[in-house]
């Protein structure tokens, strides 16, 4: 074995071997840290000596083996090269100690039978000194037995007339520290013999580091042996031996990177984890256990609570950190590596690492510590029965989530939930786990749901936990449970008998949020009146909230806009916010005041992303999503709702799952994406979603998606079912849906223009002057349903509205329409201009170009000049000949049931082919046709 930087001490070894061979023997005591290098000098010392000529006696003793008499002696003499009667009497000899004397447990006389036989052990090796040189080497001495211990003294004053040198090794305290076994006194006769000597081995420096370094090789990486690994070697390993070549055997390793890096590829591996553990196993149970409670104190542990955890005087405590300082895992108080301290705690059996943490628990919560430090370490020690901890661990779930560390919140509350044995507090303690799982995962929350249920309607919870419990269920879809639970904490409350306090209004509120989230429900009478809620200011929070949800469902629309602002501006995020924060953006949305609904929810999401609070950040990009969606920002709309469908998985968002799947359906369709928005319609969304707002927003984009799928029938459909919902539940707000608008289109789609225009106007007399979404849109499809010349003072008004509020789609959409108006009407200089800026408003909303179009046929009036729409031609190649067919006759004037008498197919035949020409000739109503097809002589007839 190569042993480096130890020169010095074979110096010493060679010259006591040398005065060994002129008769006059010797011992040397090596120390150290376990694993400083003891154990290779002297194995290297020892084959360098047999290999001279010396008689070579070795033994290692073991802590295992300490209650084995004269094991130590025995290992000395049948390992060495003796003739066989020696060998034989000295088994003979050590069998009759182990079978007639007990071990020795103190410092009593030793028994005759004992004296005899180390008389006659010893009395063999002096016999062979005299035929050769005899070297003893002895590692680990100081967990010999103390029969050993005596043998070897014995052998020790008799060195200086004999020709034997005794080389022993130890580890650091381990003889002075051993004093039970006497093998402290061991230690004291030895150095008191004329001959013996004492050396100490310190660690490698730096120049050992890289001789070391050298010695083994860097398989070809350029920065191996270079300063700076030679610097990073020594500063993580601390100079120790072992735990450097463990160091270089990672660092050379397969997976240590392609050596490239530089001394940054030196990344402690597995051998380094095991040589840290080898480390601890060959120290004294006394730096080992420090070792194990450093690790679990943590960096900044007073040396007071070391030693009381580990139950020693602080001098011991010092003793035991400076063997750890100079075995190399300590550097300045602490580990050298992080990886150091991972080691020293997987070391530990599970059953002591547990004990262990409970007792530093203990000490610091009696030094005073934080609760949220005090906890880390009974979250690993497991339920503990002392009266402090339950309190603790509420304490630090508290601060835990104030401080956004909701991992650290949940793990507490799971241990104090399982610790707590009183029913009413273990409610309380659900309740809060729900409380901080929501902000996380939802789902994971759901588990407590049935027995918070359980717990509520038997009146054991208090007002503000009943409240909460509403909130969950309802996003859940659980609207009976919410319900009961409401009932019964109302009735509580008018009992007097409600646990725990809550505000005058709290209930009240969760009335409002109740017929805010599900529309549909019936809103009972208030207790005190509805006049009382206009009684004065709303001081909470929650107040707040349910004023504004107030005013929403009412439909004020200024009003709504104030109470918005009020909130966003005077609420700060948190668990118990987050919904009325959501509803003040929507709010903001439905008054079309888009440029302060971006920016809060910009603010907003942004603030959740800091604090690490995926449900919070999944809401409020669906928020930014809806926002994007209405300005025309479609690749940001598809992102955000990418971003709030993937922070949360399904099963967590509940009934809001509508939200998210329906903006980036919406988003999808309107980039041209239809295979990817139908792959998002595949997500299974709860039922009960569409007894939400909503899920009135999935049908709005189901509808579109079918519209640009081409089955108008089916988009009808849905945007009727919106129309439907809505008037039922007396939530008829365009701003939320326009449905009449979006029926119109489809109705345009299946060329019923008469009822589009009846659709269209009565849109537009319910909307009010500030909703300049729905008013641009209605007055778009509107102009959509009249004569070309009637068309562009309708369309010039909605560009107005749209450019001013800066709906960039909508304003795309009417600036098309106006040039094709303005085509239609001969004004090709003004439609190409329109065009024009469409095509650019178009690519800024990330809507994909037309393919540029062919000359136009000078025949055909204004053929090039579509905003996007494809060169006419006399037959559009793009068509099947029955498509081309049914597109020519409804050119011509004819209904959809003319159309199918005359060929003899069915009116859905007939709308199928209709929607696909309309799609590949990129055009939106009948009357469009005739510019896009010249129809051939008969055709259409046959």
């Amino acid at each position: 074995m190569n042993v480096v930087e130890r020169d010095e001490e074979f110096s010493i070894m060679e010259g006591m071997l040398g005065a060994t061979v002129a008769g006059q023997g010797g011992a040397l005591l090596v120390s150290g840290v376990a694993a400083s290098g003891k154990t290779a000098l002297l194995r290297a010392f020892g084959a360098r000596a047999h290999a001279a000529g010396a008689l070579l006696m070795q033994a290692t003793a073991s802590d295992v083996e300490r209650d084995m008499p004269l094991g130590v002696m025995g290992q000395l003499l049948l390992g060495a090269e003796l003739p066989d009667v020696d060998a034989t009497r000295a088994a003979r000899l050590v069998d009759l100690v182990a079978v007639t004397v007990p071990t020795r447990r103190a410092r009593v006389t030793l028994p005759a039978t004992v004296v005899n036989v180390i008389t006659e052990l010893s009395g063999i090796i002096i016999e062979k000194a005299k035929e050769r040189p005899v070297v003893l080497v002895i590692d680990d001495v100081h967990h010999a037995d103390p029969y050993s211990l005596e043998g070897l003294l014995y052998l020790a004053r008799r060195l200086d007339a004999s020709r034997i040198l005794m080389l022993l090794g130890e580890s650091g305290s381990g003889l002075s520290g051993n004093t039970g076994s006497g093998a402290a006194r061991f230690q004291v006769d030895l150095l008191r013999v004329a001959g013996c000597r004492h050396i100490r081995l310190g660690p490698l420096t730096r120049r050992g580091v890289a001789e070391l370094a050298a010695a083994c090789g860097g398989h070809g990486r350029r920065w191996w042996g270079t300063r700076p690994l030679v610097a990073e070697l020594h500063r993580i390993g601390g100079g120790n031996p072992l735990l450097t070549r463990a160091l270089i055997e990672d660092g050379r390793g397969p997976g240590a990177g392609s050596g490239e890096g530089g001394p940054a590829d030196l990344v402690p591996g597995e051998a380094f984890e095991q040589a840290v553990t080898m480390c601890l196993y060959r120290s004294d149970t006394a730096t080992r256990n420090a070792a194990w409670a450093l690790a679990v104190l943590g960096p900044h542990a007073a040396h007071a609570e070391l030693a009381e955890v580990l139950g020693v005087s602080r001098e011991s405590a010092h003793r035991s950190l400076d063997a750890l300082r100079a075995g190399g895992l300590l550097g300045s108080g602490w580990f050298r590596h992080e990886a150091g301290r991972a080691a020293v705690l997987r070391s530990m059996e599970p059953t002591h690492r547990a004990h262990l943490e409970a007792r530093v628990a203990e000490v610091l919560h009696d030094h005073g510590h934080a609760a949220t430090v005090v906890v880390r370490h009974l979250i690993q020690a497991g339920p503990i029965e002392a009266a402090w901890a339950l309190p603790t661990l509420l304490e630090a779930a508290e601060r835990a989530l104030a401080d956004d560390e909701v991992g650290l919140a949940l793990a507490c509350l799971r241990v104090a939930r399982a610790s707590c044995a009183d029913e009413r507090r273990s409610l309380e303690i659900r309740a809060a786990l729900t409380r901080a799982a929501r902000r996380v995962n939802p789902a994971t929350a759901a588990q407590h749901l049935p027995a918070l249920t359980a717990g509520a309607l038997a009146g054991r919870v208090s007002t503000r936990h009943a409240a909460e419990l509403v909130g969950h269920l309802l996003w859940f879809g659980q609207v009976d449970q919410a319900t009961a639970v409401l009932r019964a904490a109302e009735k509580c409350r008018a009992a007097g008998a409600a646990p725990g306090a809550g505000t005058p209004h709290r209930l009240d509120d969760v009335r409002l949020w109740l017929a805010y989230e599900y529309p549909g429900l019936p809103r009972p009478a208030r207790a005190a009146g509805e006049a009382s809620w206009g009684a004065g200011p709303a001081r909470s929070a929650h107040e707040r909230a349910a004023t504004l949800v107030r005013a929403v469902l009412d439909g004020a629309g200024d009003d709504v806009v104030v109470r918005a602002e009020q909130t966003l501006q005077g609420t700060r995020l948190d668990d118990g916010t987050v919904p009325a924060l959501v509803v003040a953006l929507n709010a903001l949305i439905l008054a079309d005041r888009l440029d302060k609904a971006a920016y809060w929810s910009e603010t907003l999401f942004k603030e959740a992303t800091a604090r690490s609070a995926p449900m919070w950040q999944a809401q409020l990009a669906s928020v930014k999503a809806r926002v994007e969606v209405r300005l025309g920002g479609l690749a940001a709309a598809d992102r955000s709702a990418h971003t709030a469908i993937t922070l949360v998985p399904a099963e967590g968002w509940g009934v809001a799952l509508a939200a998210p799947v329906a903006l980036a359906v919406y988003a999808k369709t309107a980039l041209g994406r239809l295979d990817d928005a139908a792959a998002h319609l595949c997500v299974p969304v709860p039922e009960m979603a569409f007894h939400t707002p909503d899920g009135l927003v999935y049908l709005w984009a189901r509808g579109h998606y079918y519209l640009a799928a081409g089955r108008p029938y089916a988009a009808l459909d849905d945007f009727r079912t919106c129309g439907d919902l809505m008037t039922c539940w007396d939530l008829d707000l365009p701003g939320l849906v326009p449905w009449r608008t979006d029926a119109a289109q489809a109705q345009l789609a299946l060329g019923d223009e008469r009822r589009a225009h009846d659709l269209a106007e009565e849109q537009l007399a319910l909307v009010g002057p500030g909703a300049a979404w729905t008013r641009g849109v209605s007055l778009r499809v509107l102009a959509r349903t009249l004569p070309a010349a009637r068309r562009p003072p309708l369309l010039e008004e909605a560009v107005e509205i749209l450019r001013e509020s800066g709906h960039r789609l909508e304003l795309a959409r009417a600036t098309d329409e106006l040039a094709r108006a303005h085509r239609e009407l001969g004004g090709a200089g003004q439609a190409r201009s329109l065009a024009r800026k469409a095509q650019q408003l178009a690519r800024e909303c990330g809507v994909p170009a037309p393919a540029a179009p062919r000359p136009a046929d000078p025949g055909t009036p204004l053929g090039g000049d579509g905003a996007w729409a494809p060169p006419a031609t006399g037959r559009p190649v793009e068509l099947s000949d029955a498509e081309l067919r049914v597109a020519t006759l409804a050119a011509r004037g004819h209904t959809n049931r003319q159309i199918a008498d005359k060929l003899f197919i069915t009116i859905s035949t007939v709308e199928q082919h209709l929607t696909r020409a309309y799609r590949k000739l990129d055009v939106q109503r009948r009357t469009d046709l005739t510019e896009k097809i010249r129809p051939a002589a008969g055709s259409g007839t046959r």
